[in-house]
């Protein structure tokens, strides 16, 4: 890793974070990474170095359009529309000769974001030291953002890949070690431990009237940030994917509890889901505990860009000049899903759906997330200021319906299913009327619900896997696990700038 592209990388990307109320934070010449403890003296040095922690952490899912390539095609619901590529990734054919592919394969970018945190962990400590502006009590904050970050980097990469090295220090000196794979369920439990050991310095919320936070108070930073509500999402979703529902259930109840408890009166309305300027929308203000893990894009000097938003595959006319997108959800595969009258994601009326714009034409158009420019925008040029959302609310209900689910407490998990689905429009579920009180049953309405309420945020294929791994459903997931097809292969340029890696065994040969 060279510190120079480092830097620049940096430097890019803090001015692509969404801080709208603190445009002075984004000061881009008062920000150097480097390793010198002189160029870690003053309060604006050490912020910009932070925000360039979460500007590389976006670079790192948004670079090719990855967080959907992984999460929301592979075994999912979209279709490609002329593309060999992607109609690679749906059929989880990974190893074709596309520089898409090639792209996805290779973690170096999410390298980058864990160095960049790993210096700010050593490095922000001096700033104390020579910055009496700079508190204990920031940079304890400060810290303990790098490193909840630094553990979701790599529990999104061990999704991807599986064994990844498990790298926690710094190297700005031009070089980066040769190191071999950590085994995934060690990462895995690191990014855990990591996680518990900073949820409880990690504030709710940034900024009030009387405890500014670098200058912005709570509206500024609402929804941007790592909280403690984020924190405890990660886990969530890291003790999901390690099947430890005890867990799950304990985690996503603290977020339940501490939203509204059993009212959840911060449920994203249906309208503000899909409008433009809604929960996807980085300018939109005060988000709350809404958006609980996300990443922005657009900053006060920043122009919204073509690559990273899920925008860029789905839409076409007449939301940008283009005749077709390049993926959408059949018709008929959307009246399968959403095939419950009532439901406000999907009501058909004439040609137009609340989800899809087109709904009977061959290829809907997708426009759930539409965030065109920064939302505000009219015309037709094709570019976006969407934020990547990792978690929500809903989200976080549905995973905790499915931890009360595998725990046999029926009636627990279809109350936290029905709130989700009497916002969208739905009626209530009965656990013994509906589902003969059979849990398989329950466990499938769960995913299913998230089929509907989180289509195109990036969560299709990590749910099919959950779901095969509790009900046993998908013969070729089965297979996929059982083989480790799951998991994306290794890039060879990765491989041959490190002879101490070895390629995951399904694509050895291929």
């Amino acid at each position: 890793m060279n510190v120079n592209k480092i830097k620049k990388l940096v430097i890019l990307m803090t001015c692509c974070l969404n801080l709208t109320a603190c445009d002075n934070l984004l000061d881009v010449d008062s920000y150097h990474v480097a390793s010198e403890d002189k160029q870690w003296t003053s309060l604006d040095q050490n912020r910009g170095a932070l925000m360039g922690v979460y500007g590389l952490t976006r670079a790192a899912l948004a670079e090719g359009n990855t967080h959907w390539l992984c999460g929301e095609l592979r075994g999912g619901d979209f279709t490609a529309h002329n593309r060999e590529d992607l109609d690679g990734i749906i059929r989880s054919e990974l190893k074709g000769p596309y520089d898409l592919l090639k792209n996805v394969s290779n973690w170096s970018r999410f390298y980058k974001a864990i160095n960049a945190a790993n210096l700010f962990i050593e490095k922000a400590p001096n700033v104390v030291k020579h910055d009496k502006a700079y508190s204990e009590a920031t940079l304890l904050k400060d810290v303990s953002q790098a490193r909840a970050l630094r553990a979701f980097l790599y529990f999104y990469m061990a999704r991807i890949y599986g064994d990844v090295p498990l790298v926690l220090q710094s190297y700005d000196n031009g070089s980066f070690p040769k190191m071999e794979r950590t085994s995934v369920e060690t990462v895995l439990g690191y990014a855990e431990g990591e996680l518990l050991e900073v949820v409880n310095t990690l504030p709710l919320v940034y900024g009030s009237d009387s405890d500014l936070y670098y200058e912005g108070d709570r509206s500024a930073w609402s929804g941007k940030l790592m909280t403690r509500f984020s924190a405890y999402a990660i886990l969530a979703h890291i003790a999901a994917w390690r099947g430890n529902y005890v867990d799950v259930a304990i985690y996503t109840d603290y977020i339940i509890s501490q939203a509204g408890g059993t009212d959840c009166p911060n449920y994203t309305s249906t309208t503000n889901l899909v409008s433009a300027e809604g929960v996807f929308a980085t300018k939109t203000a005060d988000l709350g505990i809404n958006r609980i893990v996300g990443f922005n894009f657009m900053g006060a000097e920043a122009e919204a860009t073509v690559d990273g938003h899920i925008e860029s595959l789905t839409l076409a006319e007449p939301y940008i000049r283009k005749p077709y997108p390049e993926i959408y959800v059949t018709k008929d595969r959307l009246r399968s899903i959403f095939s419950e009258i009532g439901d406000g994601r999907y009501k058909v009326d004439g040609d137009t759906a609340i989800y899809v714009d087109n709904a009977n034409s061959e290829m809907p158009i997708f426009s759930k997330i539409k965030v065109v420019q920064d939302g505000t925008g009219t015309g037709h040029y094709a570019v976006y200021g969407s934020s990547i959302l990792f978690s929500r609310l809903e989200d976080i209900c549905l995973l905790r319906a499915e931890a009360l689910a595998v725990l046999r407490r029926g009636t627990d998990a279809v109350s936290d299913l029905n709130k989700v689905r009497t916002s969208r429009g739905l009626t209530g579920l009965n656990f013994i009327v509906n589902m003969g009180g059979d849990y398989e049953k329950l466990i499938h309405a769960v995913f299913e619900e998230r089929r509907k309420e989180l289509m195109g945020e990036g969560w299709r294929w990590y749910d099919l896997i959950r779901e095969q791994r509790l009900l046993n459903c998908y013969p070729k997931i089965g297979e996929m696990i059982s083989n480790g097809r799951i998991y994306w292969p290794i890039a060879d340029d990765v491989l041959e700038a490190n002879d101490k890696l070895v390629q995951n065994e399904y694509w050895k040969d291929k």
